[in-house]
């Protein structure tokens, strides 16, 4: 009886005032289980079967749970990464938004299809809206801090290098043209 899950023994990390169930090889009780996890968060298939086996489940039980879920129309990972994708992308860069769907079990080429439904253009002005939060809320005093700032805190949001330069050559050229982000504004 294999179960499902990489830490502590079946009952270490079940839920608040949640029990083992009573045969953790019984399919019928783990959809159960299922339907009511997907009914209070979308999940993944693979991470539907880790907390099927964080709540004592056997691995064949889960699996059989997570099938029996997708054959009715209650897991999809293609649309939970596309969910995923629309609520991320606000603030984050396409290769944060993959690594996180890589984490959560979702296979490369459905992390590619659901990032396609985001454009290059839109990341781009995401990216250079963030930017501008940023330089705004900093004030730099000089162009390579300026830089210096942009470049790292988009990165680790996730934005690809080449979105990251667009971005900085924007800025770049609104340093020269307009004023200093160092100098008082009529309204400071």
């Amino acid at each position: 009886m294999t179960r499902v899950g990489s830490r502590g023994t079946a009952g270490s990390r079940l839920g608040r005032g949640a029990k083992p169930p009573a045969n953790p090889a019984d399919g019928e009780a783990a959809y159960a289980a299922a339907v009511r996890i997907l009914a209070r968060q979308p999940q993944s298939r693979a991470g539907l079967e880790a907390r099927l086996g964080r709540a004592g489940y056997t691995e064949e039980a889960a699996r059989a749970a997570a099938d029996r879920a997708v054959e009715h129309g209650y897991l999809d990972d293609q649309e939970y990464a596309k969910s995923l994708v629309r609520r991320r992308s606000a603030g984050r860069g396409q290769a944060l938004i993959a690594r996180e769907l890589r984490a959560k079990g979702i296979d490369d080429i459905t992390v590619t299809d659901a990032l396609d439904q985001v454009s290059d253009d839109a990341e781009y002005s995401k990216a250079l809206a963030l930017a501008r939060r940023i330089v705004g809320s900093r004030r730099p005093t000089g162009y390579q801090e300026l830089l210096g700032m942009v470049g790292p805190k988009l990165s680790r949001r996730g934005f690809s290098s080449g979105i990251i330069h667009r971005v900085r050559r924007e800025l770049s050229a609104e340093w020269a043209e307009g004023p200093r982000f160092d100098t008082p504004s009529e309204h400071d």
